[in-house]
């Protein structure tokens, strides 16, 4: 039996057009890696960030401050594989 584990972190958008459609979908990639439920949270909204639509309501540009959050069995390291994706500006 897998341990669920809660983790979060907090992280700034920082490309030039902020958290878009490509950055999204990069998004979505990168957690369906793990089996942690994993949300990103801005200005009172709530996203799944599974779900490229979902991401695309936060409506995140340059600047904005997101809360990254996972439970599950690998939540610890789905919070630090989307913290890193953040950080290098999703590649632009």
């Amino acid at each position: 039996m897998s341990k669920i584990a809660k983790a979060h972190g907090t992280f700034t958008i920082s490309n030039e057009l902020g958290l878009h459609f490509r950055a999204a979908a990069m998004v979505v990639r990168t957690v369906g890696g793990f089996k942690s439920d994993v949300t990103i949270a801005a200005r009172g909204t709530v996203a799944d960030a599974s779900s490229v639509l979902d991401i695309l309501t936060l409506n995140a540009p340059k600047g904005t401050r997101v809360t990254v959050e996972a439970n599950g069995p690998d939540a610890e390291k789905a919070v630090t594989a989307l913290g890193k994706l953040i950080d290098r500006h999703f590649a632009e």
